[in-house]
């Protein structure tokens, strides 16, 4: 195996190809980790036929390859590997990992929803909340202003990964797919804009992205009249709705209430820096949880 530096738009356009033709997720790329990624490198067999995306930070002088924030997992994009001797050849680039992957490994497990095509159902909860959000309308027109207005509004601070370092990338990423692949679903109540979620779409599915509604709006079963109408967009063109997560109990059972089911993935992770640099980690986390 080798690692291939993402260093022109030629490399670029040929893991594009690659993550194409194997029907890889969104996640692998290159628009998506250009967004979300501070760095990222490609692992590659030896034949360039198959291959790794590899996003990494660099702090203290040591390179930590991780999951960026708005990225599920990273997988492997052709003929598998065998475990070990991918992992091995991540170690030796990387001292320390905290990287989610996709399935097909036997590491921790963590899971995300997904609904097939012709696959929902609604439960009780769902159809109450959708009954009070009859008042509302679904409108699909792009206007990313207002919708990165709302999420700091409403999210910031509040939802895990949702902040001023961490928004900035959400913006370059959605912009990254405006006009193409993005879609934005709006709830609308006579002329007012309540909130509307973001989409990403590929060649088999359709990814929920990021979105919210003001609490008034929530309360009156606004989030499952948007979901509904990103779901019933899906299934007319015959793809999977991704839920994009969540392992949070509260998201799942949400995703849980259209008929969704869970999908596994993997967490692998460890740390073999400096001493000095694991000290001094130990101390800047402990500092940070005060």
């Amino acid at each position: 195996m080798q690692f291939v530096n993402v260093d022109s738009v030629e490399t670029k356009r040929k893991w594009d190809e690659l993550v194409s033709l194997q029907n890889a997720s969104v996640f692998s790329e290159s628009i998506y980790l250009d967004a979300t990624a501070e760095n990222w490198l490609i692992l590659y067999t030896d034949d360039f036929k198959s291959g790794m995306a590899c996003p990494y930070t660099v702090k203290g002088g040591v390179k930590i390859l991780v999951t960026p924030f708005f990225n599920r997992f990273m997988e492997w994009v052709g003929d598998p590997v065998p475990e070990h001797e991918l992992i091995e050849a991540l170690k030796s680039k990387f001292p320390v990992a905290d990287l989610q992957l996709g399935k097909g490994f036997s590491l921790n497990q963590r899971i995300y929803q997904k609904l097939d095509a012709g696959k929902l159902k609604l439960n009780q909860q769902a159809k109450r909340s959708l009954n009070k959000s009859a008042e509302f309308t679904v409108k699909i027109e792009e206007n990313i202003p207002a919708m990165m207005e709302l999420l700091r509004n409403e999210l910031q601070n509040r939802i895990h990964g949702i902040n001023e370092q961490t928004l900035p990338i959400l913006e370059k990423l959605v912009n990254g797919y405006k006009n193409r692949r993005l879609g934005q679903f709006n709830l609308v109540r006579e002329n007012d804009w309540l909130g509307g979620i973001w989409i990403l779409e590929t060649d088999s599915r359709v990814l929920y992205l990021k979105g919210t509604t003001g609490e008034e709006a929530k309360k009156s079963g606004g989030m499952y009249k948007l979901m509904l109408s990103a779901i019933e967009y899906a299934d007319s063109k015959g793809k999977v709705f991704d839920f994009g997560g969540s392992n949070v109990e509260s998201v799942r059972r949400f995703n849980l209430n259209f008929g969704a089911e869970d999908v596994v993935y993997s967490q692998l992770s460890w740390n073999n820096a400096p001493f000095w640099w694991r000290i001094v980690k130990m101390i800047r986390d402990k500092w940070i949880k005060k």
